[in-house]
């Protein structure tokens, strides 16, 4: 069952690098045909389009899943250089951390919304309306529709968790590429920050349960602040290379907010780079290509839509972006407020498992919610994050301590306004923690980055990724870090096993996931069959609901629509 598993997830990996490959010969990025980590990293941004435009006609099940993947190994094929060892060094990343998607316990919203959700795409075609169903579909993000495309025999749904692997793993290949391949070309400040963002997430976030939509919405906007970087300040870069930054960082950005809205606060660091090539005119037009701009606005739109098509909101839960009023299947104007309400109230920490303040209308007014959250959210999990981060800088300092203290000899670094950029990673801290102060909303970054980025500024001058010494130091402390990587998962997997049969999440269906067995009731509602339950819905038959008294259900050009009485 495991090398089954193993296999097919393999195919699957190199059907999305096929895809990958198309997109960068699409659009022309040939700098980066190199980089496996990011050509799979466009091939899922690919393969999002792809699930989303197919998804307004047909269900993702396992002719149309099989059929996709068929047409990516192909792709693969057809577009892979001859010579090149990009696929032997992305098979040993899968290998080694091919580990992590073993497992049986999922986050705590994954058979409230994710499941779900992915199982709907799978099973059905666009319907109009669900958030009236439950609160989970409300919840839209791209990632599901690139789960969704993983249905496949013999596994079904149990393959749904290898997109956050694929995440990581051509992750974690991008940033080995940059910094071990192409470290003469990257900014010596780039390479620290990709070094100190590779033992970030091998350390910290090792646990593939705990990704949700969150943490591969974090990768992406790593890569996304590479590309920011370089753009800004990177001299060695010709015009060829400025284009396709530009481009990579235009459609990082808008991947990254179709995962997660949220992160469209991070798109401010696009501003200085539009500002340098607004005065380059060669630039700005070689940007403004048709393939670039269709690329980009299909994926903004399709996302729109179907935030539309589920709740009747452009952009859920923005009061000012709904037509509650314009379609009886949107959701309501109390609904919508009072949604908005309650999310920025437990990302303040006014509300949470078992507790909520008394007057949280006045608590989450101007800074009332500080010291409350300083209590609830700070001292434990927020203080946890800046200990990690802290830690790795303390180690990273030990290793180099004899480049960056004892040697006298400087490495000659062009100057440039590090404060500018700065200013602007303390913008998007400000409007992250003043809004929505929780670090799975799109904050893991910046709050890592305020500290790494003045660090890395500081030793840049010392630390040369051309000195063999440097690097055999750098493969050190990632060994240290992958070990780390290793023995938590390990350890979890060990624990996880010696869970009984009548335990919640335990491993009886080794190597797959556990799901919790779920009673549920077939109904039929207006010639339309429903499968009724309480609570999560897990893995029940789509299209599942929590009620039936006050909903309503229309059908019209083949479409189905779920309206409140």
């Amino acid at each position: 069952m495991i090398i089954l598993f193993f296999l097919i997830s393999f195919l699957i990996l190199l059907s999305t690098l096929g895809y990958g490959l198309f997109v960068t010969k699409f659009l022309n990025i040939k700098e980066f045909n190199y980089n496996y980590g990011l050509v799979g990293i466009l091939g899922l941004f690919t393969l999002s389009i792809i699930s989303s435009y197919t998804h307004l006609f047909l269900p993702h099940n396992f002719s149309h899943n099989l059929f996709v993947y068929s047409v990516g190994i192909v792709c693969f094929i057809f577009f892979k250089q001859k010579k090149t060892r990009e696929l032997k060094y992305i098979s040993l990343v899968f290998l080694l951390i091919f580990i992590s998607i073993i497992l049986s316990k999922n986050n705590e919203d994954f058979g409230y919304y994710h499941l779900p959700n992915t199982l709907q795409f799978s099973e059905q075609k666009i319907q109009f309306g669900l958030g009236n169903l439950n609160h989970g579909f409300k919840h839209i993000s791209s990632l599901f529709m690139i789960m969704s495309l993983k249905y496949l025999p013999p596994f079904k749904y149990y393959l749904f968790n290898l997109t956050n692997l694929l995440f990581l793993v051509f992750f974690i290949t991008f940033l080995l590429r940059q910094i071990y391949l192409r470290h003469e070309k990257n900014l010596n400040v780039s390479n620290i920050i990709l070094s100190l963002f590779l033992i970030l997430f091998l350390t910290k976030f090792s646990r593939l349960a705990e990704y949700g939509s969150d943490i591969s919405n974090q990768i992406i906007i790593s890569i996304y602040f590479f590309f920011i970087l370089e753009l800004l300040y990177n001299e060695k870069l010709n015009l060829e290379n400025k284009i396709s930054y530009l481009k990579l960082a235009f459609i990082l950005i808008v991947f990254g907010f179709t995962l997660k809205f949220i992160s469209i606060i991070y798109s401010i660091l696009l501003l200085p780079c539009l500002l340098i090539i607004i005065k380059k005119k060669n630039i700005l037009s070689k940007l403004l290509d048709l393939k670039f701009i269709s690329v980009v606005t299909l994926s903004t739109l399709i996302f729109i839509f179907f935030n539309f098509a589920s709740t009747g909101c452009l952009i859920y839960p923005i009061e000012q972006t709904c037509f509650s009023n314009s379609f009886n299947w949107a959701l309501n104007n109390e609904v919508i407020n009072y949604l908005n309400f309650h999310y920025e109230a437990w990302s303040k920490g006014g509300i949470g498992p078992g507790f909520s303040v008394e007057n949280k209308e006045k608590y989450v007014l101007y800074l009332n919610w500080v010291p409350n959250w300083f209590n609830v959210y700070f001292v434990g999990k927020f203080s946890d994050y800046l200990l990690v981060i802290l830690l790795i800088i303390i180690v990273f300092t030990f290793i180099y301590y004899k480049e960056i203290f004892l040697v006298k000899n400087k490495i000659k670094i062009v100057k440039r306004n590090n404060f500018a950029l700065y200013l602007f990673l303390i913008i998007i801290f400000l409007m992250w923690f003043l809004n929505f102060p929780t670090l799975r909303y799109s904050g893991y970054i910046v709050v890592f980055l305020l500290l790494a980025f003045p660090f890395s500024v500081l030793v840049e001058k010392k630390i040369n990724f051309s000195n063999k010494q440097v690097t055999k130091k750098l493969t050190i402390l990632l060994f240290i870090s992958y070990s780390i990587f290793l023995y938590k998962n390990i350890y979890r997997i060990n624990n996880e096993l010696n869970l009984s049969e009548e335990s919640h999440h335990n491993f009886y269906n080794f190597p797959l996931y556990w799901v919790e067995n779920k009673d549920f009731e077939e109904v039929i509602l207006n010639n339309h069959k429903l499968y009724l339950t309480n609570g999560k819905c897990w893995n029940i038959p789509s299209t599942c609901v929590t009620h039936t008294s006050t909903l309503k259900i229309t059908k019209k050009n083949n479409y189905i629509f779920y309206s409140k009485k």
